[in-house]
């Protein structure tokens, strides 16, 4: 009797270790690992009787070939544009009327379009077409893309594979300037939306499709955002859709597409050096342009801090990857996956994002010092430095966190010289009194905060990031496993006019290749044709899904 009751002992002991154990480390586990968004394929309740469309779209020569001569004349009419361009239309019609070409060019080659749709010009080439839909209580779909490109340079002509303004096709890719950035989704969003016209489709949602003209130079003259929010009001769209974010990868293993739920800041920023000048016979010890070159060094070996947090979506992103990837190694999967509540995690985490991958321009604030000019004679001392750098700004930062932090770089530098400082942000303000040696500035010429960040919980992220895994299954089906997160955009699209239409804002191009692969703004731009179908299938599949949902 005796051996049973201690075997009874001893078994309650052991089971209250093991609920003991559960206790401590269940709740560990699960506050200190945050795990992938989930996300489900999501094809609209038509798909069967539209099926047949999307494989004429993927896999029809005839269409295939229509579809190459679109983009073809797109890329033959020109629409570059440059950083000095006439700031208002009106100063020089004769200069912006490539965009008039360019309207008529889309006028011929999709009637159908124009009859269903009704065109605004917004400052004379602003294009914002409205296809009415027949429930004027549900929001409506805006769907971007611009329709200038940047400039190719007559230097490099020569290292252009195909000429970049001829769309030459040679049955696999299309080749020339625009093309990946982004004549393809323009001329892909037409084409959806006629291919839905000739099956009969009518919205119930009011779809709007967006084309600035000046979206490489920062868009100054696209005031459509503007003009749709003076029609409709604030927060009145469902979702806006533009280019950006990477449409299919595969990162650290993982087989991923990662649309940009938010960009990171932006500004342009000018330092401005002005001395004594004089004849270079009698030279100072440092001349201004000397001097700045000090600041140069000092601002190249300054690194704005890392961060790692879910104020930004590339967070989700890399804990993505830690959750799928069969290469990283797993004490670093353990750390981003602890990250949120582990301070020496995180650290792990933001060092392995961007020292070992090279990644950290997704984790904090970046500078290029992109232009400087000063001097005007071989014997004349300079009196007039300027330097101007680019900053992208992490969504922890703003813009007033990065000046101070420029500021504080170069400070030491104007102590050393004993140089006056002032700077310009919304207004004049001097932070050491005027010098005779010298005087500096810094100028902050245009700056935006970074986005608001889209939510990627609930039925508007369902049905976005569904339809990519849908659209891909369709189209790729060595594609199975794909995980689609948030991530962050490093550059700035348009959508920065469009902040007040709606919270839910999606950056993607479908296709193929992400844009850096494509060799966008570079030489010899490229796209393969297969990614323009894949894009086509996806803005189909992707209003219709839309059109079936209530707000």
């Amino acid at each position: 009797m005796q051996f049973f009751e201690t075997r009874i002992v001893w078994s309650i002991i052991v089971g209250l270790f093991i609920v003991f154990s559960v206790f401590w480390s269940f709740p560990e586990e699960s506050e200190a690992v945050v795990k992938c968004p989930a996300t489900k394929p999501h094809r609209p309740s038509t798909f069967d009787s539209h099926k047949q469309t999307l494989l004429r779209i993927l896999h029809s020569e005839e269409f295939r070939n229509a579809s190459a001569m679109k983009l073809q004349a797109a890329i033959r009419t020109r629409t570059e544009v440059y950083d000095d361009d006439p700031i208002s239309v009106e100063d020089d019609f004769a200069y912006w009327s490539k965009f008039e070409k360019f309207e008529h060019l889309l006028r011929s080659t999709f009637p159908l379009f124009y009859n269903k749709t009704t065109l605004h010009k917004v400052n004379y080439h602003g294009l914002v077409y409205i296809w009415e839909g027949s429930d004027p209580s549900l929001k409506p779909l805006v769907l971007m893309a611009h329709q200038d490109t940047v400039p190719v340079s007559n230097i490099t002509l020569s290292q252009w594979e195909h000429d970049p303004f001829s769309g030459d096709y040679d049955g696999e890719y299309v080749y020339g300037r625009g093309i990946a950035d982004c004549k393809d989704q323009l001329i892909g969003l037409l084409e959806a939306a006629e291919e839905l016209i000739i099956n009969g489709f009518s919205p119930r949602r009011t779809v709007i499709y967006s084309f600035g003209f000046d979206e490489e130079v920062g868009g100054p003259r696209n005031k459509n955002a503007e003009w749709l929010e003076e029609k409709y009001g604030k927060d009145s769209m469902y979702a806006v859709l533009d280019e950006g974010g990477i449409n299919l990868d595969t990162i650290q293993g993982v087989k991923m597409s990662v649309p940009g739920t938010a960009e990171k800041g932006y500004m342009d920023l000018k330092i401005i050096l002005e001395t004594p000048g004089g004849h270079s016979s009698i030279p100072p010890k440092h001349t201004s342009i000397g001097i700045i070159g000090e600041m140069i060094v000092e601002l190249e070996k300054s690194e704005f801090p890392t961060y790692f947090t879910e104020q930004n979506p590339a967070f989700w992103e890399y804990v993505c990857v830690a959750e799928h990837s069969p290469d990283m190694d797993s004490s670093v999967k353990k750390s981003i996956l602890r990250a949120a509540h582990d301070e020496k995690a995180n650290e792990i985490a933001r060092n392995y994002i961007d020292v070992e991958l090279g990644k950290g321009f997704v984790v904090k604030s970046t500078r290029a010092l992109d232009i400087i000019s000063g001097g005007v004679k071989a014997n004349a001392l300079p009196e007039y430095v300027e330097l101007t750098i680019n900053v992208r700004i992490a969504m922890e930062e703003t813009v007033e966190t990065v000046v101070k932090r420029i500021i504080t770089t170069i400070e030491p530098v104007v102590d050393k010289y004993n140089l006056g400082l002032a700077f310009d942000l919304d207004g004049h303000q001097e932070l050491k009194p005027s010098k005779p040696a010298g005087n500096c500035l810094v100028k902050v010429v245009q700056a935006f905060p970074p986005a608001p960040l889209t939510p990627t919980r609930g039925n508007h992220w369902n049905i976005f990031s569904g339809t990519i895994l849908h659209v891909y299954e369709v189209v790729a089906p060595d594609s199975r496993g794909l995980v689609v997160a948030p991530g962050i955009g490093s550059g700035n699209t348009d959508t920065k006019y469009y902040w007040n239409l709606t919270k839910h804002i999606y950056r993607y191009r479908p296709g193929l290749l992400p844009g850096v692969y494509s060799k966008e703004h570079g030489i010899n731009e490229y796209i393969p044709m297969d990614s323009h179908l894949h894009l086509i299938v996806f803005y189909y599949e992707y209003i219709l899904s839309v059109d079936e949902t209530d707000d």
